[in-house]
């Protein structure tokens, strides 16, 4: 077999981004959840349903309040969003449907109450009566 210049290499696909695709999948996930935190920011100080902007531009800490905001949503958003990506990606065994197949069934125990001695005094007898 003659192996010609046209050829792609056998190794990695030049069309493949290089690093490894689930590390690749959570970080895009992470920055496009990231930039839909940043949105819902600025569309909170925008439209302004809580009185949010009034409170922030009557303060001294116009810029320190902002960037918690911004920050807080972000991570918030990007973290939900790739978490989210993890969890719904399909898994080898996902095509298996019924029960799982293999093991035995343990027995199920029941609890029995058990009677315990107690003290009681006679002045805490009294007392309730």
């Amino acid at each position: 077999m003659m192996i010609s210049p046209d050829d792609p290499p056998a190794g990695e696909s030049p069309t493949e981004p290089k690093g490894n695709p689930a590390v690749r999948m959570i970080v895009m996930h992470w920055i496009l959840g990231n930039l839909l935190g940043i949105a819902f920011a600025g569309a909170l100080i925008l439209f302004d349903p809580i009185g949010l902007r009034d409170l922030l531009i009557r303060s001294d800490a116009l810029v320190p309040g902002i960037f918690m905001l911004v920050v807080g949503f972000g991570t918030t958003f990007g973290g939900v969003v790739a978490a989210t990506a993890v969890m719904l990606q399909k898994k080898d065994d996902d095509e298996d449907e019924g029960p799982p197949s293999g093991g035995r069934r343990e027995p199920v125990r029941r609890m029995a109450p058990a009677l315990a001695p107690a003290r009681i005094s006679r002045a805490a007898v009294r007392a309730r009566f």
